[in-house]
C-alpha cells in the first residue's frame, strides 16, 4: 500500500510542475489562439466548453460548441508541451507518466490476488483522481482570472452523461447542459 501512497505524491509532484504549462494552454483556449474553427464559424460563436479526461492516463482533451451543441472546433490535447518524464521515449504521450504507469501495473499485476486489494486500488484510484480534479479546477480557474472568461465550461471523465459545470463546480449532466441552450 505505501508503493501506492508514494505514487499519488509522485503525481501530486508532476501535477505541480506542469501547472504552469496547463494554464498557459487554458488561457490559449479561452482567448481562441490556435483554435481550428469548423465550417466557418468562430470564436463568436462559442457558448461552451468541454474538457474530457481518459480515465486511465488522463490525458485532457478539449473542444467548444455552439448555442445548437454541435462541436465547432477540431479537439486538442492538454498539455500541449508535455515535460520529457519519459527517459527520452517519444512513444509515451500520456499525462500520467510512464513511471508512475508502470508502477501501478506491476503493484496490480503483484498483488490482484490479495484480499485486500479492491480496497487499496479503490483507495489510490480515489486519492489519484482527486488531486487530478482539484489540479485541473485550480488550473481553470487562474486561466479564467487571466482571461475574464464567463463562458460555460464543463469537465468530466470521457464520454459521460455527468460533467462538472466549471463555474460553480457543480455537477450536471447533459439533458440539464442542452436545456441551457435551447430554452
Amino acid at each position: 500500500m505505501q508503493n501506492l501512497k508514494q505514487l499519488n505524491i509522485d503525481l501530486k509532484t508532476y501535477l505541480e510542475e506542469t501547472t504552469e504549462q496547463f494554464v498557459k494552454d487554458l488561457v490559449q483556449i479561452l482567448e481562441g489562439k490556435n483554435a481550428d474553427y469548423l465550417d466557418g464559424k468562430s470564436k463568436t460563436d462559442i457558448v461552451a466548453y468541454y474538457f474530457e479526461y481518459e480515465y486511465d492516463d488522463l490525458d485532457i482533451s478539449a473542444w467548444s460548441v455552439d448555442q445548437s451543441g454541435t462541436i465547432i472546433t477540431n479537439p486538442v490535447l492538454l498539455l500541449t508541451e508535455k515535460e520529457e518524464e519519459n527517459d527520452g521515449k517519444e512513444s509515451w504521450k500520456a499525462l500520467l507518466p510512464e513511471k508512475i504507469w508502470t508502477a501501478a501495473s506491476d503493484f496490480q499485476e503483484e498483488y490482484a490476488d490479495d484480499d485486500d486489494f479492491d480496497d487499496w486500488w479503490d483507495e489510490y484510484n480515489d486519492e489519484k483522481y482527486e488531486l487530478f480534479e482539484n489540479w485541473f479546477f485550480d488550473g481553470w480557474k487562474k486561466a479564467s482570472e487571466q482571461t475574464n472568461n464567463r463562458v460555460d465550461a464543463y469537465f468530466s471523465i470521457h464520454d459521460t452523461y455527468f460533467k462538472t459545470d466549471l463555474n460553480t463546480l457543480q455537477t450536471i449532466n447533459d439533458d440539464e447542459i442542452s436545456e441551457r441552450y435551447t430554452s
